[in-house]
Parts: structure tokens; sequence; C-alpha cells
């Protein structure tokens, strides 16, 4: 069943080695070990971003983090300011840029979940606010952007041939998986996003699970900024703006109830393995950016119509 907690992650990996299938016959290497270790790479950092709208949409209210694209170049930024190039610098960039990461979610939540401000408004105006004051500060200070070679080694090298930012991905996915579908914590998450008024009358702080949320998503958000800069060799303004509407999207395919409720992280992170391949695919066959945006759209309109038809036999 598609449905299932199995079944959309089964149904995933079955399109992602069908599309691995059909590119080796359009395109023979396509599938050699180093394409699918750079796959592997990317896919990751669309998981974790996966992950950020997997926790806020599951919370309920109607929430979606505008604003993941703006704390991720943030913790690029601050993270490689901070580094300066130095090794010694890499673990104090990382705490600090997570450490931002998470005061920018702590914003978002309070004005969410405290203030009675819409996820969008709220999310949108602190990315504008964060993207203006980066704009501002870089201007003015001229940071060191270059990534120590302890962080390019870790976000660009492999491990027994498995890219390491994709054995990070893999044991953050693990422990997102628990935390959301197995702690008390990630019951009370599902709970608050279904009912809210429900989950209250049960004894759930429904306000301080949605401020938590949005700081992990800021969290988690600035993390993937941070590895992104090591990925690239460098941060830059705009580093993590292409992400905000993908990760949006990995979240809708992977099986996360735009309504709240449900937050199905081994859906979204086979969904992000899925779209990486087919953008991989459609790049290979030299397919124009249009064409990749209609391929996109029906791909993900297929999955909401999945889901629609799933829900009204509930």
């Amino acid at each position: 069943m598609i449905g299932s907690s199995w079944g959309r992650p089964a149904l995933l990996l079955a399109l992602t080695i069908a599309l691995l299938v059909v590119g080796q016959l359009v395109l023979p290497g396509f599938i050699g070990l180093g394409q699918i270790a750079n796959q592997l790479k990317i896919a990751a950092f669309l998981g974790l971003f996966g992950l950020c709208q997997t926790v806020v949409i599951a919370a309920g209210g109607q929430g979606l983090d505008l604003s993941v694209g703006a704390i991720a170049t943030l913790g690029g930024i601050l993270g490689a300011a901070l580094m300066a190039g130095s090794n010694a610098m890499t673990i104090v960039g990382a705490v600090a840029a997570v450490g931002a990461g998470l005061g920018v979610g702590l914003l978002n939540g309070m004005g969410v979940a405290v203030l009675g401000v819409p996820p969008l408004v709220m999310t949108l105006a602190l990315s504008s606010v964060v993207d203006g004051g980066l704009i501002v500060g870089v201007s003015l200070a001229h940071p060191a952007d270059a990534a120590s070679p302890g962080l390019v080694a870790i976000a660009g090298r492999s491990l027994y041939g498995v890219p390491s930012v994709a054995l990070i991905w893999a044991g953050i996915a693990a422990i997102a998986i628990w935390l959301l579908s197995r702690s008390a914590w990630g019951r009370q998450l599902c709970r608050t996003g279904a009912n809210p008024v429900t989950a209250r009358l049960s004894g759930t702080h429904t306000v301080r699970v949605r401020v938590m949320a949005y700081m992990l998503s800021g969290g988690v958000a600035a993390l993937g900024g941070f590895l992104l800069t090591g990925y690239v060799g460098q941060a830059f303004l705009g580093l993590g703006n292409a992400y905000v509407l993908t990760s949006i999207v990995v979240a809708a395919i992977g099986g996360v109830t735009l309504a709240g409720g449900k937050a199905p992280y081994g859906g979204v992170a086979c969904a992000a393995i899925l779209m990486t391949v087919l953008v991989s695919l459609l790049t290979a066959i030299n397919m124009g950016e249009n064409g990749r945006q209609i391929i996109f759209g029906l791909t993900l309109l297929v999955f909401l119509m999945i889901d629609r038809r799933l829900g009204a036999q509930r």
C-alpha cells in the first residue's frame, strides 16, 4: 500500500531504480560509481533541507519555512568567516552556524506560535531580514569566505566509495526518523499538527512544540549551509536559495501532508534521492530549464493526487 509507512519509500525507491535503468540505456555510464556518488552528495543536501520542511509542516498551521535558504546562507557565511580557512576553527564555525540557525528558528517559532503570524508571512519576512543583513554585513566587513581544508574534505571526500556528506546525512536521517516517529516529542508534534485543540487538552504544550519545530528547522538549515560551503569551497550570498522550493517539493512527494500531522521522513529522504536522479537524467539529455520545470510540476501533481485519493479512501 502506498499509504502505509513503508509503501511510499518503496514506491520512490522503485521509481529511482527505474530512472537509473532508463538513464543507463539512454546514456551508457549513467549508473557508474562516480556518477552515483555525485548524486548521493547532491541528494544529501536536498534531504537535509527536506527535513526542515518535514518538521514545520508536520507542526500544522499551514506551516512552511521559506527562510531555510537565507538561514543556510547565514550558516555558510558565518561559518566561513569564523573558520578563515583554518582547520582548527572548523568546529567553532560549525557550532556558531548551527547556533545562529537555532536563533533564527526561535524567532520564526515565536512569531508563528506565540504572536500568531502566518508561517508563510513570518518566514518570508525573516528571510528578507536575514538576506538584507548579510548583504550589508558582507559589504562592510568583507569576511573570509573560503572553507577550511578539513571541511572541504568532509563535504567532498568519500569513505569506501560512499561520500562522507552522504554518511552524515544517513546518520541525521536515522536520528530524525526515530525522533519523528518513535519519540514522545515526535508524537506530540504530529498530534499538534493534526489537531492542536485536542493535543492541548491532552496535555501537549503546543506552543513549545511548534517553537521547537522551527528551531530544529533553522538548525538543520544552517548545518546544511555550512556543509554546502565545504562542498562548493566557499560561502557566498544566495548560497541556499535554490533549496527553498525544492525542499518543499521533496517533502510533499515524500508523503508529508501539507495540512500537518504527519512526518514520514523516510519517504522524504527517498524523494530527495528520486528528484536528484531525475534532475541528473534530465540534465544529461540536455533538457532545457522550461522542460525540467514542467516535469517537476507534473511529478508533484501526480503525488498530490495520489495523496488526495488515499485520503478520500480513509
